[in-house]
C-alpha cells in the first residue's frame, strides 16, 4: 500500500491544468480526491483524465483547450462515490473487489472515510511475488 504521506491529492474544486501537473510530477496513475477535513470524496485516474481532454485535443485551438482546462473542474471528472477499504481488509478480499469492480485501485480509510492509503493491483502483485512459498 502506498501510505497517505506518499501520496498526491487533489480537491474537487481544482482545475484540470492542475490535475495534469499533479499527474506529471507524480507520476501516479491515480490521484484520491478529498475534501478540507481530509475525507475521500472520489477518485480519478489518468484514464478519466484523458477520457475528458481527448476529444478536444486534435480540434480545439491551444486557447481553447487551456480555457477548458482551466475551467473544467475535478469533480466534473472524478468517480464518486468512490469503493474504500478499512486497513484490516485482507488483500485476498481486497483483489476480489479490484476484479468485480474492474477496478485497478483501491482507497483505504479509517471509519470516517480519511485516506489512509491507496492500494493497487500492482501492490498485490507484489506481495504475491514476495510471498514466502508454504512449505
Amino acid at each position: 500500500m502506498t501510505p497517505r504521506s506518499k501520496l498526491v491529492t487533489t480537491q474537487g474544486d481544482a482545475s484540470l491544468s492542475s490535475l495534469r501537473n499533479v499527474f506529471k510530477q507524480s507520476h501516479f496513475q491515480h490521484v484520491p480526491v478529498v475534501d478540507s477535513s481530509d475525507k475521500v470524496v472520489g477518485i480519478v485516474s489518468v484514464k478519466d483524465y484523458f477520457k475528458e481532454v481527448s476529444p478536444l485535443i486534435d480540434s480545439a485551438s491551444e486557447t481553447t483547450l487551456g480555457l477548458f482546462m482551466r475551467t473544467r473542474k475535478v469533480h466534473q471528472v472524478m468517480v464518486s462515490p468512490v469503493i474504500t477499504v478499512p486497513l484490516d481488509t485482507s488483500i485476498r478480499v481486497i483483489a476480489a473487489m479490484l476484479i468485480e469492480h474492474n477496478i485497478s485501485c483501491i482507497l483505504v480509510t479509517d471509519n470516517q472515510q480519511h485516506l489512509l492509503g491507496l492500494l493497487s493491483w500492482k501492490d498485490i502483485m507484489k506481495a504475491a511475488l514476495l510471498a514466502k512459498p508454504k512449505s
